[in-house]
Parts: C-alpha cells; structure tokens; sequence
C-alpha cells in the first residue's frame, strides 16, 4: 500500500506535464526556442520544488503513521536528537549559568518522552515541522541525509532494489535549478531534460516511498504498512 504522498507526487507531476504541453516545440509546427527553453526552465524549477515538497509530506505522514503504534525507544536516534538538538542550539551560546539552567530545565522537560523506554509515541512527542526544516534543495546529500532520520539508508536501498543510478541523476536536476533560481541566463533545458527527469522523479518517489513504508513497518513491529 502507499502512501497519500505518493499519490500526491502523482499530481504535482501531472502539474508539469500540462505546462509541458505549452511547449511549442512539442508540436513540431514552431521554432519558438525562445517559449520553448522559458517553459522547460520553469518545469526544472517546479520539478525540484514538488520533489522536495514530496519528501516533506512523505516523512510528516511517516511520523502520523507512527503515533499510537511505535514504542519510542524503536524510533531512530537521529530523529529523537533532533528535538533535542532545537534546545541546544538555543542552550550553547548562553554563558550565564541562572540563565541557562531553566533552558536546560525546559528540554528535559519536553523531550524526556523520547528518552524512556516502555512508552507509546505520542502526537506531542514528535513535531514534524522541526524534522521537515532538516530539508532543504533535494540533492542526492539532502535526501539521504533527511531519510536517515527516519532510519533509512537510501543508497543502499536503492543498491539493493537495482536502482542506484537515481540519486546521481537527481544531482544534475538540482544542479540545473539552482542555475536556473540563480539568475543564469544561459542555463537551458530542454524537451527531452524535463521528460527523463519527470521519469526520474516518478521513480525515485516510488523507491522512496516503498522504503519509507518498511521503515513505519519496522519502528511499529508490523508485518504490514498501514498508513
């Protein structure tokens, strides 16, 4: 079974394959190069920000799959460090004892649940829009890094699935948008770019969905995924 967000990432691929069909060069009957790299260039663009925003609702449904399901001390421990790690980012750089004591007092308090065994995930343990902010432009790097907090080793899924190639070809897609939101001119795309990144992104988001699911399925000592 998939995920919502999959079937969502369906949709915001269709996005871009409407835009595409503006492309006058598609039709064969115009030489508008012009229109025509203006609206791949966008496609790039949207194409980078959809897979991102993919990831983002992916692992936000993961964390709701996980509540009243997981015992905490099944939850990866990059993801419970990370809710601890908001309070010492705002803990270290203060250099007064009296001042830094009720700062620590407060993280004890709201992140102490993660820390004990025994208990049942609760909504208010996990926030995931501290965990999406880890996201940002989805490079190969990005994203690997982003799924290991949910205790996934992407690449080597990928490896094991025959699918390897994808993340590297992910990395020309993320190096061509920020060309392209940079403000450089020169950086075209054409037809056939957006079509074998479109084909991609729908691959990648498929592996990556089916990873995520056995991830839910292992934090909540199923044998199946029931988002």
């Amino acid at each position: 079974m998939s995920s919502l967000a999959l079937g969502d990432l369906g949709g915001r691929l269709n996005e871009i394959r409407r835009l595409c069909r503006m492309d006058p060069l598609r039709s064969g009957y115009s030489d508008d190069v012009a229109t025509g790299n203006a609206i791949n260039r966008a496609c790039v663009v949207l194409l980078c920000a959809h897979l991102e925003g993919f990831l983002e609702e992916l692992v936000t449904e993961a964390i709701d799959s996980l509540v009243g399901r997981a015992m905490v001390e099944r939850l990866p421990l990059t993801l419970r460090a990370l809710h601890a790690e908001e309070h010492l980012r705002e803990i270290e750089p203060t250099r007064d004892r009296s001042k830094r004591a009720p700062k620590i007092e407060r993280m004890f308090k709201e992140e102490s649940f993660l820390w004990s065994s025994g208990q049942v995930l609760e909504a208010a343990m996990v926030r995931p829009k501290a965990v999406c902010a880890e996201m940002s432009n989805p490079s190969s790097r990005e994203v690997r890094q982003f799924l290991e907090l949910l205790g996934i080793d992407i690449e080597q899924y990928l490896t094991n699935i025959g699918q390897e190639s994808l993340l590297g070809k992910i990395n020309g897609l993320v190096a061509l948008r920020n060309s392209i939101a940079h403000g450089e001119v020169t950086a075209s795309a054409t037809a056939a770019d957006v079509d074998q990144y479109l084909n991609v992104v729908g691959e990648l988001g498929r592996s990556i969905d089916e990873a995520v699911g056995l991830a839910v399925m292992r934090m909540c000592n199923m044998t199946s995924v029931r988002w």
